[in-house]
């Protein structure tokens, strides 16, 4: 006989997995339950200032700190990361490459990129590029941190072949790189090209 806490909410099990990080629609047992109790954990996350964001359309949802005033304090639930300004290119770099395939490419669901060809559009940007296996472990490095904050997903793994592993790059990558931040760092990008 199964034993049921009455004071265990039904969402539980999807407002702990939006706490560890972005739910994804591949993810179907807890994005279904995000779908199904969005109006109860809106409500729940909005007493601890937290917004659900649910973008249905790109199939990713996440919790975003509400900001209690002006200067953008927040209750600190959610720790922010500052990146550094290498992983802040490769971001922007991989969200500047969606935006192109989403405008190009009408027939392909999802963008699937390889290391290879992630670091081939990165070569420009990394100019102190003297030893070219440094220049390999660094950029893989940043493809796994965009794993680890769920704006890659590794979906081919070739033990033989590292650099024809396969990555999707998650549509978050959108919420959390604006199209204003974009055009900001790539005039930042620009200027700083210039003035070499």
């Amino acid at each position: 006989m199964e034993h049921q806490n009455r004071n265990i909410a039904s969402y539980a099990k999807s407002a702990v997995k939006l706490l560890q990080g972005p739910v994804f629609e591949d993810q179907q047992d807890v994005w279904n339950e995000v779908l199904q109790y969005q109006v109860e954990l809106t409500q729940y996350f909005e007493r601890i200032a937290l917004e659900v964001v649910i973008d249905k359309r790109d199939g990713y949802a996440y919790l975003k700190q509400i900001e209690l005033d002006e200067s953008g304090s927040t209750i600190g639930l959610i720790r922010r990361m500052p990146l550094t300004y290498d992983l802040t290119l490769v971001c922007v770099l991989l969200r500047e490459w969606l935006l192109e395939f989403e405008s190009s490419d009408l027939e392909t669901a999802n963008l699937y990129i390889t290391p290879k060809e992630f670091r081939d559009r990165m070569e420009m940007f990394f100019k102190e590029k003297t030893n070219e296996l440094k220049f390999i472990k660094e950029l893989n490095r940043h493809l796994e941190q965009c794993v680890e904050m769920g704006f890659l997903k590794l979906v081919h793994k070739d033990a033989t072949s590292p650099d024809e592993y396969r990555y999707e790059v998650k549509r978050i990558l959108k919420a959390r790189v604006t199209t204003d931040e974009l055009l900001k760092f790539k005039q930042q990008l620009e200027d700083e090209l210039k003035s070499v």
